[in-house]
């Protein structure tokens, strides 16, 4: 009884404190624009064009950190052990996602008008450029990800 109490109040916990990290979105291409930055273009899915803003910087961090970006030299994810990280590490992650996103967002540019998509959702075409360096660098200083050999 005692498990499933933790299990059900873990849960519910977890789905209030990353919900700007369940971004909604649509993968469309990435290129690397310096050693240390790369640009993601993106469709984000939001109610609201105000979190449409916000989700698309987190749907940025999400591709870089848990997917790669496939035919670039980030073609493998940053943390190795996938969403399993935001799990464990909740409290930074909810951290990165609704306070430090300029931290490692350099600037994040709406390509196309918020208009309807499926399901009475609408959506947007975004280009982002992260600071992947800089994010590499943070997740290490908080023991997120390893440095290699360490």
């Amino acid at each position: 009884m005692r498990k499933y109490l933790y299990l059900s109040f873990t849960l519910s916990l977890f789905s209030i404190c990353i919900h700007a990290q369940t971004a909604n979105y649509s993968f469309v291409s990435a290129e690397i624009k310096s050693p240390s930055s790369v640009q993601v273009t993106l469709k984000t899915f939001a109610d609201k064009r105000k979190s449409a803003d916000m989700e698309a910087k987190c749907a940025a961090l999400r591709i870089i950190m848990f997917d790669g970006i496939k035919g670039t030299i980030y073609n493998r994810p940053l943390l190795n052990q996938g969403t399993i990280a935001l799990h464990e590490n909740s409290e930074y992650f909810d951290n990165l996602f609704n306070n430090r996103l300029s931290d490692v967002i350099r600037m994040a540019t709406m390509k196309s008008d918020f208009k309807k998509a499926e399901k009475g959702e609408k959506s947007t075409l975004y280009t982002i450029d992260v600071n992947y360096i800089q994010l590499k660098k943070d997740l290490e200083k908080n023991k997120i990800k390893t440095q290699l050999g360490l």
